[in-house]
């Protein structure tokens, strides 16, 4: 909980300048924070330029030339008045996404700086993100999709909280998620106002994959983002693994109830679908189970790298700056996890009567244990039916 008014001060190691200065430089494992108290409360004070923490702002693109202007306009209005630089990288798009970020660029007449970039051949998300993290040269990186959009404070509270924590590898804001809709054009809504006063921050503590981490929600140190060859990143989720590499190396941050940003599900994206879409047809209710399990399928090697990850941490004895207890509890959340994917992937082949034990609460829990192409039948009649009546009836 936040404690009201003027929080009492928490009990921590004494940080000379020296600590300070190796702290920044990224060497976390000799410094731990002991706080009394999950939370602690940040303000927003007139702030010394010299001293604001210098970021970069790796906005990626492919094929995004329908949504790709929000994005780079957003970036390009922060507030922020500290070391800032904004790379725009394109992915070897055949639309017009780079010429869009060439055209936007020559514009722009604002006082940070804009590095452009394009890959001719495209390397897939992991990799174009591991390409443009080599690029950036600032302390902390902060990156963005180009669906989505930042708001214009969004620098300025990072920048702050990491002041306030400089044991942080990351930070971590919540986000608003924005629904597209088919056939309606899309606009963003009206930013929400600017925080203004104190925002809580609060330590993330357990097993790292007990919570959910989005990439474009964090910023991360850029000492935290040198993977070399132990990460492998894989094509989806690529955002889990680089949080995953920050925890491992220091404290990572959360603002519970602060969102830095809009994340734009775009009705093409499978987790946006909702039913009536997604089972609008037989031909198109088999097409999104055979995109669900290739998602499943990149969630499951995402969470094996990281447990592989940990398990070559503890019988290496590498020193990281989590603990024994603490990797060991990491596996479990990751092998539940792993579990629980498996039962969505091997759900099919399960006899009647396991997916029976297994199924969900209500009816569409009972229509899940039917055999796949009677479900199938079932939920793409129920929503013809429901469509039907809509009609008949005026909604």
């Amino acid at each position: 909980m936040v404690h009201g008014g003027q929080p009492p001060a928490p009990a921590v190691e004494k940080i000379t300048p020296a600590c300070r200065r190796a702290c920044y430089a990224g060497q976390l494992r000799e410094i731990r924070l002991r706080s009394v108290y999950c939370f602690s409360l940040i303000q927003f004070p007139v702030m010394n330029h010299s001293d604001l923490p210098s970021i970069s702002i790796i906005l990626t693109g492919h094929n995004e030339e329908y949504c790709i202007e929000d994005a780079i306009r957003s970036v390009f209005r922060q507030d922020y008045e500290g070391p800032l630089e904004i790379i725009l990288s394109d992915d070897g798009s055949s639309d017009h996404t780079f010429v869009i970020m060439q055209e936007m660029a020559a514009r722009y007449s604002g006082p940070h700086r804009v590095v452009l970039n394009r890959n001719e051949t495209a390397l897939g998300r992991g990799q174009h993100i591991r390409q443009i993290v080599e690029l950036a040269t600032h302390e902390w990186i902060l990156r963005q999709d180009g669906d989505d959009c930042s708001f214009p404070w969004r620098c300025r509270v990072f920048a702050r909280a990491v002041m306030e924590h400089p044991d942080a590898v990351a930070v971590a804001s919540q986000m608003t998620q924005v629904y597209e809709e088919a056939g309606v054009p899309f606009k963003f809504p009206a930013f929400p106002a600017a925080p203004e006063g104190t925002l809580a921050v609060r330590l993330q503590t357990g097993p790292f994959s007990s919570g959910a981490h989005y990439g474009g929600s964090m910023m991360i140190r850029r000492s935290a983002c040198q993977w070399g060859n132990s990460l492998p990143m894989t094509a989806s989720f690529e955002d889990d693994l680089m949080a995953f590499y920050a925890w491992l190396q220091g404290n990572i941050y959360e603002l519970p109830g602060t969102s830095l940003y809009y994340y734009r599900f775009a009705f093409k994206n499978i987790c946006a679908i909702n039913s009536a879409a997604r089972f609008a047809g037989m031909k198109t209710a088999r097409a999104f189970e055979k995109r669900e399990r290739n998602v499943h399928l990149q969630l499951k090697k995402s969470k094996w790298t990281g447990l592989e990850l940990c398990e070559d941490l503890l019988r290496s004895g590498n020193a990281v700056f989590r603990s024994r207890e603490e990797l060991l509890a990491e596996i479990e959340e990751r092998k539940r996890i792993v579990e629980d994917i498996d039962h969505l992937l091997n759900w099919w082949d399960y006899p009647f009567r396991r997916r029976w034990e297994l199924k969900g609460k209500g009816w569409m829990g009972m229509a899940h244990a039917l055999p796949q192409s009677l479900y199938l039948f079932c939920m793409v009649s129920f929503f013809k039916l429901r469509k039907v009546k809509k009609c008949l009836c005026g909604g």
